[in-house]
């Protein structure tokens, strides 16, 4: 990917030269419902069976963890497109991490407790939903029965710029061996990989290709009319019809920076304030900081040391970072590099394998946990437990020019872990940075106590995992 200038952006927003359609074809697996649908089906079996008085509640609530953790890994999305190495990684992590979060509870609550008979046979109900959907989606997605035909089209390059986009997240989680999400195929035929048509032809081809779901790459307000005049008597018919920024952020969970203008984030839904919701984020934030810090207590002394023995200098690290409405705050971490590691080079991102982190910094940064400190900054209300990375004052000077919009971020207090954090590795240039941004628009439009669990999860996912940075 390359470095979005604002050249690049001038050359976007521009109207188009040329006024004949351009389009692009591709289809996606539609495999959610089915998948969604089967695990009612399994979990409606049990809790009939639990009503019977065969078992208390247990199994229920196993069935119900193990399947919120198929949807916390994505196996209702990637379930067709992943391999089979991949596949089963995911489930046994699933079905691992839903038990674990099960016996805690059970723990807690002894009465909830069912006989170990029981247990494994919710196990293994709960894994046949994915073990058995999985031949029989793939069969029947590769015999396009399953699949949704999609056109792209517009007059500009936005067309090509959409295209691209889709086929290099496809690309990135192929060559990361990332299983997080649905992939969009694409025609390898060179007749087929791109179109030039008039705009009486779409709806022939529209009935020609079974095209179920049209995207509109078209930021010219007069082309945009003149496609909802072709497209009328389809979309009266029951054709889905998306634009481009909005089928991007429902396929790739970010939205697309470089399809936006000022006007969408005017006119587009979320990005939602509330007091109610600001108060019950902040009472949120304050008790996970209180639990987090109390917990860990032991441990922080225990990492004080480990560091100090490992090498000179103080153990806290403090820096400046922006936050909320850009105003600077200082943040506090465990330090896990070298005392002189910025000393020559002035400031620099982390690179992967970083010949500065030290050899406890490396732990640390594989469990994250250098970051516990930051609980001290939530309940200073400078950082939220959820939210955009904060970063530094010279980097946040140096992308607000190279990136548009990067600076509306900050309309969001900043967190200890975020979606961009979930959903993308720590990142060391301008183009990654292009990235999380995409990601931290996502949740400043879906912010909410329902979003911000779900990304803990995840993060206790990592953590437990050592995927860390």
């Amino acid at each position: 990917m390359s470095t979005i200038s604002d050249t690049v952006w001038a050359g976007v927003s521009a109207p188009p030269q040329s006024r004949r359609l351009r389009a692009r074809k591709c289809c996606r697996p539609r495999t959610r419902g089915a998948f969604l649908a089967a695990e009612l089906a399994v979990l409606a079996a049990v809790l009939l069976y639990a009503a019977s008085g065969a078992t208390t509640l247990g199994a229920p609530i196993i069935v119900v963890s193990c399947e919120l953790l198929f949807h916390v890994n994505n196996l209702d999305r990637s379930i067709v497109s992943a391999t089979l190495l991949h596949f089963s990684i995911d489930l046994l992590e699933s079905i691992s991490l839903g038990f674990i979060g099960s016996a805690l509870l059970f723990y807690i609550f002894p009465a909830l407790a069912t006989s170990a008979e029981a247990a494994i046979t919710s196990l293994l109900l709960a894994s046949l939903v994915p073990l058995t959907l999985r031949p029989l989606l793939r069969f029947l997605v590769t015999h396009k029965k399953f699949a949704e035909g999609i056109l792209i089209v517009g007059t500009g390059d936005l067309v090509e710029k959409l295209y691209r986009a889709l086929a290099d997240g496809r690309n990135y989680w192929k060559e990361n061996e990332h299983r997080a999400g649905e992939l969009l195929d694409f025609p390898e035929s060179p007749a087929e990989l791109g179109l030039a048509v008039d705009f009486g032809q779409l709806n022939d081809i529209v009935a020609r290709d079974r095209i179920s779901r049209v995207v509109v790459a078209e930021q010219d307000a007069k082309s945009r009319e003149k496609l909802a005049s072709a497209l009328l008597d389809r979309r009266l018919r029951g054709l889905q019809v998306s634009d481009a920024v909005d089928f991007y952020e429902k396929f790739s969970g970010k939205i697309w920076v470089e399809g936006l203008g000022t006007e969408w984030f005017i006119f587009t839904g979320g990005f939602k304030l509330s007091n109610a919701g600001a108060c019950l984020k902040r009472c949120f934030d304050v008790a996970f900081a209180l639990v987090l810090i109390l917990l860990t207590a032991p441990l922080l002394a225990v990492i004080a040391v480990a560091i100090k023995i490992d090498s000179a200098g103080p153990v806290l690290f403090r820096q400046i970072r922006v936050g909320l409405h850009g105003k600077t705050f200082l943040i506090y971490k465990f330090r896990s590099m070298r005392q002189d590691a910025e000393l020559e080079t002035g400031p620099v991102w982390t690179r992967e394998r970083d010949e500065r982190v030290t050899m406890v910094g490396r732990l640390l940064r594989k469990f994250r946990l250098d970051e516990i400190l930051q609980a001290f900054n939530v309940l200073r209300g400078e950082m939220s437990f959820v939210g955009p990375r904060p970063e530094r004052p010279y980097f946040v000077d140096r992308l607000d020019q190279e990136i548009p919009f990067y600076n509306l971020r900050h309309y969001v207090k900043p967190g200890i872990t975020g979606w961009a954090q979930v959903m993308y590795p720590y990142g060391d240039s301008v183009e990654a940075a292009h990235e999380k941004l995409q990601y931290d628009f996502y949740y400043a439009k879906y912010k909410s106590i329902g979003c911000d669990t779900g990304i803990l999860l995840r993060t206790l996912k990592i953590v437990l995992l050592g995927r860390g940075r």
